[in-house]
């Protein structure tokens, strides 16, 4: 089963988007960057969903550290976030994958998923 990291500080964010994986995929959760630093080093997950804004260390930043790690660099992330407008192209250039702007819909999500995994290597 393909491994999925979550990276989100807001409860229901998190339940929402563990609905939509938990059949499919093995889905861990950090509830901050510093903490998905710690569990990416454990275990690579496959993908890594990330919300942006986040106390400490946002998801811009912690997306910047692992594209810069020759081990971690090619696991995609998908931003997830509520300030789609404001900060897509900061997303793209920190070296996200894909973008999904809050509230979503579970299925585009599902698609993305799919979508990234296929070309992974």
């Amino acid at each position: 089963m393909r491994k999925i990291l979550i990276v989100e500080d807001n409860t229901l964010n998190i339940t929402i988007t563990l609905e939509a994986l938990r059949d499919e995929y093995d889905v861990s959760i950090a509830l901050s960057a510093k903490e998905a630093l710690e569990l990416v080093k454990e275990e690579l997950p496959d993908l890594i969903i990330l919300d942006i804004v986040m106390e400490g260390m946002n998801g811009l930043e912690l997306c910047r550290r692992l594209k810069r790690d020759v081990v971690t660099r090619f696991i995609p992330i998908i931003f997830i976030t509520a300030t789609y407008d404001l900060l897509k192209t900061e997303a793209y250039d920190a070296g996200g994958d894909d973008f999904i702007a809050k509230p979503f819909k579970a299925k585009t999500l599902r698609s993305k998923i799919v979508s990234l995994l296929e070309y992974k290597v």
